[in-house]
């Protein structure tokens, strides 16, 4: 029996960079370029989900999303900050991101008695 693992993907310049996680197995794998460049089995794979979501309500089965967090915080470990900018979120992310951002208000100003 052969179950379907998530998967995520980011496109770099240098190739993609993808992380799926196999559910039955617990598995996590990290490929780049096709090739893999790391594997984890549980309990360091769920270890490591849960170190950058840490909010989310994942237990042992990590959403998409959660996936998404630990190939973004590979990509920024291995090839730096400016290797995965932020502002080229895609489509709709974008404009959430925007709208989230415009409704951050400054902080307020105190004044001295």
């Amino acid at each position: 029996m052969k179950t379907k693992a998530i998967t995520v993907s980011i496109d770099m310049p240098e190739g993609a960079v993808s992380a799926e996680f196999h559910i039955d197995t617990g598995r996590l794998r990290i490929l780049e370029s096709g090739r893999l460049r790391v594997e984890l089995f549980p309990p360091h794979s769920w270890f490591a989900i849960a170190s950058v979501a840490g909010n989310s309500r994942w237990g042992t089965r990590p959403r998409e999303r959660d996936l998404q967090l630990v190939l973004e915080n590979f990509i920024m470990q291995r090839f730096g900050m400016s290797a995965y900018r932020r502002d080229k979120v895609p489509g709709a992310a974008a404009a959430d991101l925007a709208r989230a951002l415009a409704c951050v208000s400054p902080m307020p100003q105190v004044r001295s008695l």
